[in-house]
């Protein structure tokens, strides 16, 4: 699946489907788990979010990817899952999309509230920042994120969560094609104004009012 604003191409895991991506505050792509026959509505407590790791996420500023998954879990854990709890059963580990390394955190939360299932987050990071010294305006990162969130009711799948992080690939969308040099113009439109002259160009006053006329 190709993903023009976040520069990225990924492989959307079975079982899931690419959702409107509008409303989102962080990343480029949604991914909601396609709901089993006879239920209109996905799960609300499993979404998957993909992007470009810019610097609208404190995690951009890690050049390591493995801090960058670290901050990104612990980040996007606090946003999306803001009740008191703790966290248990960490993990690291690494992540190679075709060349391009990187690491992913997941660990649950067990909450307070022990109404409340387990929250999981899996945050994965592929791709390298910007070398050193790079001029603020050419500073595109070729970093790229996965975050799967889940929960007791509806784990995480960490090892369909690798496989889609490694499936991420850098893709720029194809240029427009040329237009053809030996096509006609096309016709001039009869109701369009005349064209303005030139900045300098005389023009005639062919309507001025009687006042402004110059003496006979």
């Amino acid at each position: 699946m190709d993903n023009a604003a976040g520069g990225f191409s990924y492989v959307v895991p079975g079982g899931w489907k690419v959702s409107d991506a509008t409303q989102l505050s962080y990343g480029q792509a949604l991914l909601t788990k396609i709901p089993p026959e006879g239920t209109p509505e996905p799960p609300n407590d499993t979404s998957v979010l993909l992007g470009r790791l810019d610097l609208k996420l404190f995690a951009g500023a890690e050049a390591d990817n493995a801090k960058a998954a670290v901050r990104l879990a612990s980040d996007m854990g606090e946003f999306f899952m803001p009740f008191p709890g703790t966290r248990v059963n960490q993990e690291t580990v690494p992540l190679d999309a075709n060349g391009l390394s990187g690491v992913a955190s997941y660990y649950e939360v067990k909450f307070t509230d022990t109404n409340k299932p387990n929250g999981q987050i899996w945050a994965g990071v592929v791709g390298a920042p910007p070398a050193p010294g790079t001029p603020r305006g050419q500073r595109a990162p070729e970093r790229w994120f996965v975050v799967w969130l889940g929960s007791a009711s509806h784990p995480v799948d960490k090892a369909a969560a690798a496989t889609l992080a490694n499936s991420i690939r850098p893709w720029t969308p194809p240029a427009p094609p040329a237009g053809d040099p030996n096509a006609a113009p096309p016709p001039a439109d009869p109701n369009a104004p005349p064209a303005r002259p030139g900045v300098g160009v005389p023009v005639p006053v062919t309507n001025a009012p009687p006042e402004m006329q110059p003496p006979a």
